[in-house]
């Protein structure tokens, strides 16, 4: 495939996660809209680990103002993972998650992920992490689905601090899903 495809296409919504703790009527919402990349190579997925956290997560991010989703998942990949992006391939689809603002209890967050199938340059040329990242101590791992699956369950079933865990453990699940 090109490799500018992220393009408008009609995607399918995988999942909507409505996780909010207080449901007061119409209030204010605040959208973004990021990318996420699903890099496999044989039986593995590179992930980022949080060693703060204990859990994985699809490289990725919010898409700045102004910036394409192709622009925004490369840079995202070079940032948390250290690679580049060789090709971004099909879409495996979207979710939406909605919850309390952490900032404003009187505001709702909505957030729409866009995944991506990607192949990456095998070269390492480093991760540019940002203050946040770097305290939740980002690392780039190849990890078999399985692994990845087992460690976002524990983090779900026990103490589920972050709201990506549970919308990467469904993609991680479809993932293995499809896989022969």
């Amino acid at each position: 495939m090109s490799n500018s495809s992220c393009g408008d296409k009609k995607m399918k919504l995988l999942k909507i996660f409505d996780n909010r703790r207080t449901k007061l009527g119409a209030q204010p919402i605040i959208y973004r809209n990021a990318v996420r990349a699903i890099i496999m190579k044989g039986t593995k997925v590179l992930m980022v680990y949080s060693e703060t956290s204990k859990e994985f997560k699809f490289p990725g991010g919010g898409i700045e103002h102004d910036e394409s989703r192709d622009v925004a998942l490369r840079r995202e990949v070079v940032e948390e993972v250290g690679h580049v992006i060789k090709s971004v391939n099909e879409s495996l689809g979207y979710t939406d998650q909605i919850y309390n603002d952490i900032y404003d209890d009187k505001k709702y967050f909505y957030q729409r992920s866009y995944y991506y199938f990607c192949e990456v340059n095998d070269e390492y040329v480093g991760m540019r992490l940002s203050e946040s990242e770097i305290a939740l101590k980002f690392l780039p791992k190849w990890v078999t689905l399985d692994e990845a699956i087992r460690i976002n369950t524990l983090k779900v079933t026990m103490n589920n601090e972050f709201p990506w865990t549970e919308r990467e453990l469904y993609v991680l699940q479809l993932l293995k899903e499809m896989t022969p």
